[in-house]
């Protein structure tokens, strides 16, 4: 709450800086955290389920994302809240589908999960290493 009363409070008297500027972006982190905190007790297996599809919605987020803006601009959807909507929505789920199709299909879910399916071994690649330092 207290950030959006000082956000608007800047915004009215027009009120400019870096130092105010980082301190209210660092004011809306604190709140995001605070109120994903509190909703975690009440939304805990959606929180689980984001928090399980992480790095497909990090690494495909934008591949959904931006044909879906293109899409809508080409039919005449200008309408910045159901641009926004929409964008998360499938910035959400997109990801995690294709994280579920990729699951199923193993070579595919290299992609994703390299580290599942190549095994390097660090001991070897140490003293490889310092054999040419």
């Amino acid at each position: 709450m207290l950030f959006v009363i000082l956000s608007i409070v800047v915004y009215t008297a027009k009120i400019s800086g870096s130092a105010i500027s980082f301190a209210i972006g660092l004011l809306a982190c604190v709140a995001v955290i605070m109120m994903v905190a509190g909703f975690e007790e009440k939304f805990g297996r959606g929180m689980k389920l984001l928090a399980k599809y992480t790095m497909p919605i990090f690494l495909m987020h934008t591949l959904f994302a931006a044909p879906l803006r293109s899409i809508l601009m080409k039919i005449g959807i200008e309408n910045a809240v159901i641009h926004v909507v929409l964008g998360l929505v499938i910035s959400f789920a997109g990801p995690i589908i294709a994280a579920w199709i990729m699951k199923k299909t193993k070579w595919l879910e290299f992609f994703l999960y390299p580290n599942k399916f190549v095994k390097v071994n660090v001991i070897l690649l140490n003293k490889a290493s310092k054999k040419y330092l």
